[in-house]
């Protein structure tokens, strides 16, 4: 029996491989999708047997093959029949063994994926004849069944092998998990065969005036370059297959290709056949390669469009040529604002350059009690101001004017040809601004309003703590988990601040109209991906060390005065009129520790504890301020004397779990986070780094950007 299997296997190899060779060497297409090779295919399927249930009493794993022919069906294809013969070993548990003989005959449906792989679920039955064979036993046969799943992959176009599993039950005698791996053999069918020419297929001419299989109503949209991705997947053009014969069309495959801008032709969508006079319409879409961007002047071009199809077993290709309008590499329609994303290009080199010099420079300068994702807008928006960059409108293409007409077509600069320009209007210098914050990790989004485009960036911070932490929170916009702030950077001379009022305005107004969108950035790049400019990248030259970080402590002690002093007099005068309490002056401690004020904070925290020196919240701020400092020792003793006071505090078994996990007192940390989860879960949460020891610990901190923040107790 091995001997037959093995001679069988050969046998389809040699057949396959060499019918392979005459056609070509791989030229042909497996196509998925319910198309195949052919309708007659055999099968070899050795494998193994598991018996299952009370079965496992008697019987031991056992092994055999299978023989199938199968036949899928024309109007069908999806469906097919098989015709099944096998044999069986089955090892006996008292020293003997069993022979099983299988015939009969089932069905399935079969899903093809891709080009090569082939999806299969199927039943089976029919009759066995079975033995022992030591011929100690009587023979005997009875009904069979199977049922199971395969998957079968190409390796040529006639050849697959294939895994399949599947329910086995010989009743009477045996039930089992059967397993096995096999080949198969796809006859070749007529249609698909090639000519025996020493030249390249060419299309069989039609005999009538009259086309089989036409192709009508063929219609392009103009391509934008910059979205030269997005035409993968989404229609370049459209048409109408119509079937002109009283005969199933099938195996219909339709390509296109520009030649100039595409390495290959693109299979488009089509159905897979046509009934008799059937209409039915196609997408057609292009991968165009980034060459497309090299082009600065709109052009038109010409677009093959590929039919192919087999009409009585005979195999048909038609051709169509037509031409696309092409527009230059900077060209966008205001139909969809989401498209301006696709020049948000944040690796570009020139905008790395300069964003990652920036924030080198600005990294240690400052408190970092001011949120790092403002402090980093405040220095890329000096800086561009420092470099030179001003707002120019476009007289020949202003968006003002041209947001209103959804099909007009409108001049948008990529970030690098905005620094060579150092000018650029609301789009162009919202979109240079967005790729810079983009390039150091600070989400963007843009804003439009009737006739204007502006942007914003994301705090990183929930809305609920941002009310508590800004002075005037209507100037920001809050999302469902997020707070941003809306920034018009047209206003590049008198600092962020200032363009943040402004943008804070034009938000308010058409978000009271209803007149103002939102878009983020992120969520516009899964439609509209950014494009790298190709040619030569631009030299930035970057303003001077001293000057850039001159204008950001500026700007930056300028936003502390603005958020600090209001708060300031209004604790002062309920102080001066109350003559003062612990609650009061640790209030205003707490104030100017928010916004890095350390000396004045510690000055606030000490006279309250010189009036009480168990005053808790005193305490665990003056911890903090050694603990934000690196005086890890001083910092413990606060802690200390505030959980002597307090320990069930949630606030405090915090500062305790983290000044230990500190000095890797990992018991310490290990008792009082245990205790934490349990008063105040999700406190825990948001410190989940405790829970860790080492590297690991310092990973999680960073991720959850919580090592440095410490909570005031107010």
């Amino acid at each position: 029996m091995k001997k037959c299997v093995f001679l069988f296997t050969v046998l389809i190899l040699f057949i396959s491989v060499s019918g392979f060779a005459q056609q070509g060497g791989g030229s042909y297409e497996i196509r998925g999708g319910g198309q195949f090779p052919s309708f007659w295919s055999f099968h070899l399927t050795p494998g193994v047997m598991f018996p299952v249930g009370g079965d496992g009493e008697y019987f031991n794993m056992g092994g055999g093959a299978a023989l199938t022919a199968q036949y899928r069906l024309p109007s069908a294809p999806l469906f097919f029949l098989s015709g099944d013969l096998g044999y069986n070993y089955i090892p006996v548990t008292f020293e003997t063994s069993m022979s099983v003989l299988p015939f009969g005959a089932g069905g399935g449906v079969s899903f093809g994926f891709g080009t090569r792989i082939d999806l299969k679920v199927f039943a089976r039955g029919g009759y066995y004849y079975a033995f022992l064979n030591d011929k100690s036993g009587p023979k005997s046969g009875n009904p069979w069944f199977d049922i199971g799943t395969g998957a079968y992959y190409y390796i040529t176009p006639n050849i697959s092998l294939g895994l399949q599993a599947s329910y086995l039950n010989y009743t009477g005698l045996f039930n089992g998990i059967g397993i096995g791996l096999g080949t198969a053999y796809h006859l070749p069918s007529r249609g698909r065969e090639r000519k025996e020419e020493p030249a390249p297929a060419v299309p069989v001419p039609l005999e009538t005036p009259v086309q089989y299989l036409q192709l009508q109503e063929i219609a392009f949209q103009d391509v934008f370059p910059v979205f030269f991705k997005y035409y993968d997947d989404h229609a370049v053009g459209s048409a109408i297959l119509t079937n002109n014969t009283d005969r199933v069309v099938s195996d219909i495959v339709v390509r296109m290709f520009v030649k100039q801008y595409m390495d290959n032709p693109k299979v488009c969508w089509a159905p897979v056949e046509l009934a008799p006079d059937e209409q039915s319409p196609i997408q057609l879409n292009a991968l165009f390669t980034e060459k497309i961007l090299d082009i600065t002047e709109g052009t038109k071009v010409s677009a093959e469009i590929t039919v192919e199809f087999t009409l009585d077993d005979e195999r048909y290709i038609d051709s169509y040529i037509e031409t696309i309008r092409v527009y230059d590499r900077n060209a966008i329609t205001w139909d969809d604002d989401r498209k301006a994303a696709a020049f948000v290009t944040a690796k570009d080199p020139s905008v790395l350059t300069f964003s990652k010099n920036v924030a080198g420079l600005i990294r240690d300068k400052g408190t970092k009690a001011v949120n790092q994702n403002l402090r980093m807008a405040m220095a890329l928006h000096e800086t561009l101001s420092l470099y030179g960059m001003s707002y120019v409108i476009d007289p020949t293409t202003p968006y003002k004017e041209l947001s209103r007409e959804k099909t007009a077509v409108d001049f948008v600069q990529f970030p690098r040809q905005t620094f060579q320009y150092r000018a650029g209007d609301c789009d162009d210098l919202s979109i240079l601004y967005s790729a810079l914050l983009e390039s150091v990790g600070v989400e963007t989004a843009f804003i439009t309003v009737p006739g204007h485009l502006f942007m914003a960036f994301s705090l990183d911070v929930p809305p609920d703590e941002a009310r508590k932490s800004f002075l005037k929170p209507e100037d920001l916009i809050f999302t469902e988990y997020k707070t941003w702030i809306p920034v018009e950077v047209t206003e590049l001379s008198d600092g962020l601040l200032k363009a943040w009022q402004t943008g804070a305005k034009q938000w308010r107004e058409a978000s009271a109209r209803k007149q103002a969108g939102f878009i983020p950035i992120r969520d516009a790049w899964v439609l509209y991906e950014p494009v790298g400019l190709p040619g030569e990248s631009y030299t930035v030259s970057i303003p001077p060390d001293d000057r850039i970080v001159s204008a950001y402590l500026q700007e930056l002690i300028t936003f502390i005065d603005r958020e600090i002093y209001p708060k300031i007099a209004e604790i002062q005068a309920e102080i001066n009129r109350t003559g003062g309490s612990p609650a009061s002056h640790n209030r205003l401690g707490v104030l100017y520790a928010r916004y890095g004020l350390y000396d004045r904070a510690e000055r606030e925290f000490n006279r309250v504890l010189d009036w009480d020196n168990a005053y808790v919240p005193a305490l665990v701020n003056l911890g903090n301020i050694y603990y934000l400092n690196g005086d890890i020792k001083n910092a413990k003793e606060y802690y200390d004397q505030a959980y002597r006071q307090q320990p069930d505090n949630p606030k405090v078994l915090l500062t305790i779990a983290r000044v230990n996990h500190e000095m890797e007192n990992y018991g310490t940390v290990k008792e009082t986070y245990d205790r934490l989860k349990k008063v105040d879960p999700d406190l825990a949460r948001q410190f989940a780094y405790l829970d860790l020891r080492g590297e690991d610990a310092t990973r999680a901190a960073a991720i959850g950007r919580v090592k440095e923040v410490v909570l005031w107790e107010e």
